[in-house]
């Protein structure tokens, strides 16, 4: 019996029957992710043909797209993109005038891409009046540090997340600790439970928490659920939000795939949301998936982490959901949850001393960049230590001087990254970025049990973010993302406490290390990293 047909005869008390070799080719060959595959694959070819028989006619036009492509070039310079994004495009155009033109314009010049954004943005001004600070916490958090101040004022006027007191955080460091009270947070909600995760896939966890949702649907509980469709695209079917509406949830899948080329696919819900009653709400970098819980083990021990919030900040999360969920059904707010957002309703606070927590969001309808900004105001903050868990190490240019300034005023900076990587081609783009930071004094050590895919930025066990966003392009550029923001909170000294105990599981990388590697792989890598806003 191998190890998947293990897994399955311990979640069902059933050993499942191996498939014969025809039924399981067939079953590949006509799945999902295979026909999307093979048709873009055709579109590529087409494109790719296209391209060829354009070249074969350079010759009359090629003063034409050398200044085509000089045009395109000051384009790129001039957006409000991040520099190394330009830097990667300008290089392909300029290397490649026919086929990079061709790629840049497909990619950037449809109108359709950027709908998504203007929906998701009507939603958020709809919601403006739910996003201000109460006053009393307002009051105490002008007493607190100027860092601090500073960062609540921008989370609040720029971004539209207030700060709330009164939140009881408890921290996971392990996905296999959450799932108990998680269930038993769903079995008591009385009013609503809303769901957002990048991926849920069948198996103990997703099955456990789906037979309660739809015995709580069968109660008179709302039940929403939205999940990714690109994140889903191998765990479950292309209709699968239909069977979850026959148990009576009400679903919905953000940004179906079509098989058709475009950078719409590039901007996916990345980010973990589960709210009860408006009083709970769970987040973290964890899916609804087993290899979180380390049912079964893909790289060797997950090593992921979750959080639970009660009290009042669970209102940023119950609005972070509603406005995407709005925006994705394009319907009216919900006026019915109007009393879970609006902060005349709180109740009389009894956690006010134990810190400040702040709830908040970003991905591509932004332009201010509020996940990298939070990470950049805290490795700035810093004065003794910053602790930093992260599954790809792919810094743009602001994140890699701070991190690198950092270390050089004094700061201990430690970095945790996996020693068995999910995603190889990523883990040799972060590898590339080894040999700077250590040479600026920073601390890279790797997760030796399997693969770290917390998120979390820590400064002196005082203030740290966790959540959704990687340490990569496509987090902080590209994907919609969560995170929380604590400050003198009692979790963030269970973080740090976690962040201890996971760095004596690591070995440290050293530049002795780092200087071994062959010279074809140092090539290779840096070869990868001019690319990497890409990947």
């Amino acid at each position: 019996m191998d190890t998947e047909e293990m897994r399955e005869t311990l979640r069902t008390g059933v050993k499942k029957v191996k498939e014969p070799f025809i039924i399981a080719l067939l079953r590949m060959v006509f799945s999902r992710l295979m026909i999307v595959a093979v048709l873009v694959a055709i579109q590529c070819y087409l494109i790719y043909m296209a391209i060829n028989w354009v070249d074969d006619y350079t010759k009359y036009f090629a003063p034409a797209c050398t200044v085509l492509a000089g045009v395109v070039i000051v384009v790129i310079i001039n957006s409000k993109s991040n520099e190394a994004y330009k830097l990667s495009w300008s290089i392909i155009v300029a290397v490649l005038p026919i086929a990079g033109l061709a790629i840049y314009l497909l990619t950037h010049l449809n109108p359709l891409d950027k709908q998504p954004f203007k929906k998701i943005n009507a939603k958020v001004a709809e919601t403006e009046e739910y996003t201000m600070t109460p006053l009393p916490v307002r009051d105490r958090i002008n007493e607190s540090s100027r860092e601090f101040r500073k960062m609540a004022n921008y989370l609040e006027f720029t971004g539209g997340f207030p700060c709330f007191d009164n939140t009881e955080i408890k921290y996971y460091p392990i996905g296999d600790d959450v799932f108990d009270d998680m269930c038993a947070a769903l079995e008591k909600a009385e009013e609503f439970i809303f769901i957002e995760y990048f991926i849920i896939a069948p198996g103990r966890f997703w099955d456990t928490i789906l037979e309660i949702l739809e015995r709580k649907a069968n109660e008179g509980v709302e039940v929403r659920v939205m999940y990714d469709d690109m994140g889903c695209l191998r765990t479950v079917s292309r209709r699968y939000y239909k069977k979850l509406r026959r148990k009576g949830i009400m679903s919905h899948v953000f940004a179906p795939i079509m098989p058709f080329i475009s950078t719409y696919y590039n901007n996916r819900d990345h980010r973990k949301i589960m709210v009860i009653d408006g009083k709970t709400a769970f987040s973290g970098g964890m899916n609804l998936a087993d290899e979180y819980i380390n049912e079964y083990k893909r790289f060797g021990t997950w090593k992921d982490n979750a959080f639970r919030l009660k009290g009042d900040a669970v209102r940023n999360y119950t609005l972070m959901f509603l406005q995407m969920w709005n925006a994705s059904k394009d319907v009216d707010r919900d006026e019915g949850y109007k009393e879970y957002l609006n902060v005349d309703s709180l109740r009389k606070p009894d956690l006010e001393n134990d810190g400040f927590v702040i709830p908040y969001a970003d991905g591509p309808n932004r332009q201010d960049g509020v996940a990298e900004n939070v990470y950049l105001d805290i490795i700035n903050s810093a004065t003794n230590h910053i602790d930093v868990m992260t599954p790809y190490l792919i810094p743009d240019n602001n994140i890699l001087h701070a991190l690198k300034h950092a270390a050089k005023t004094g700061v201990e900076v430690s970095i945790i990254m996996p020693h068995i990587p999910d995603k190889k081609i990523i883990n040799l783009v972060s590898k590339s970025y080894y040999r700077e930071l250590l040479r600026a004094g920073v601390h890279i050590y790797e997760y030796m049990p399997g693969f770290v895919h917390t998120k979390m930025v820590a400064a002196d066990a005082v203030i740290c973010a966790t959540g959704t966003v990687n340490l990569d392009y496509r987090s902080l550029y590209l994907h919609y993302e969560c995170g929380c923001l604590m400050y003198r909170n009692s979790a963030i000294i269970d973080a740090e406490e976690d962040f201890g105990k996971t760095l004596e599981q690591c070995i440290e990388i050293t530049e002795q290390k780092v200087n071994s590697w062959t010279i074809f792989f140092t090539i290779f890598t840096s070869i990868l990293r001019v690319f990497a806003p890409l990947f």
